[in-house]
């Protein structure tokens, strides 16, 4: 659940994001903030499948990104990901509007680095054992990320295991997912999309 704070300042590139009114926060279920939450979180997990240290860059994003006053280091982004409900040990705290939203740009931050990378492994270019070798390294570090990070005994990851282990669909959806938040406008795509389900 988000808890309301008695002020809203972003000052990076985006400012006015207000992905979150505080005029609404009463009326929202905790259901549909759960799922954003998790949502945010695999998709976070998804950066780090691309690449094993992406995780190192996400301090300097937020640096650059002028967040420093909402994530000043490392650890402070961990947790606020932790409050994923999902996670092997999630925090019960609430989380701030300030973090919710500052977690948003940093992803859309990353995805438009990455981009060349989403788009290789969602393309059909390229030779086909290339491609193959690309995708199945991927999908094991997501599979990999997934088991390490989340709790295995809770359905819903349970049912994220399944997918990925019999389906290209689930990652196809949280690349596109990165893909479409990468560019002009995509900090704005991610941000009106971050409330739908998943499945």
């Amino acid at each position: 659940m988000i808890r309301k704070q008695s002020s809203i300042e972003f000052n990076s590139a985006e400012k006015g994001l207000n992905i979150v009114k505080p005029s609404l926060l009463f009326g929202m279920q905790t259901t549909k903030w759960r799922r954003s939450i998790e949502k945010i979180d695999l998709l976070f997990l998804t950066l780090e499948a691309l690449d094993v240290n992406t995780s190192q860059s996400f301090e300097f994003i937020a640096r650059d990104l002028e967040i420093s006053h909402v994530f000043p280091n490392y650890v402070a982004i961990w947790k606020t990901r932790c409050h994923n409900p999902l996670r092997r040990s999630p925090r019960n705290s609430t989380i701030s509007i300030e973090s919710f939203e500052g977690m948003i740009k940093i992803l859309s931050s990353m995805s438009n680095q990455f981009y060349p990378r989403i788009r290789e492994l969602l393309t059909s270019k390229g030779s086909t054992q290339h491609r193959s070798e690309r995708w199945d390294k991927f999908c094991l570090r997501l599979e990999e990320l997934i088991t390490e990070r989340m709790n295995i005994r809770l359905g819903l990851v349970k049912k994220y295991l399944i997918m990925t282990s019999t389906s290209d669909s689930f990652q196809k959806q949280l690349l596109l997912i990165l893909a479409l938040s990468s560019g002009p406008g995509g900090i704005k795509r991610l941000s009106s999309s971050i409330f739908e389900p998943l499945l």
